[in-house]
């Protein structure tokens, strides 16, 4: 049985200004379509959110 890859979603879904979300660091669009995504897709949308946290400092924004 294959693993499904978990949402990073950190139930914040808020977008700064580049439409990136404060919390899971998906774009706008990652997050829409999250469920229609492979697991290959879900994978390197993951490899997207740690490059984004660390372009804009890590962490994530004081909220976790």
């Amino acid at each position: 049985m294959k693993k499904t890859v978990k949402s990073p979603c950190q139930l914040i879904c808020t977008y700064d200004e580049e439409k990136i979300c404060i919390g899971c660091y998906r774009s706008a669009e990652e997050v829409a379509t999250w469920d229609s995504l492979t697991n290959e897709e879900k994978q390197k949308v993951i490899d997207n959110t740690h490059k984004r946290r660390e372009k804009k400092g890590g962490g994530y924004y004081g909220f976790g």
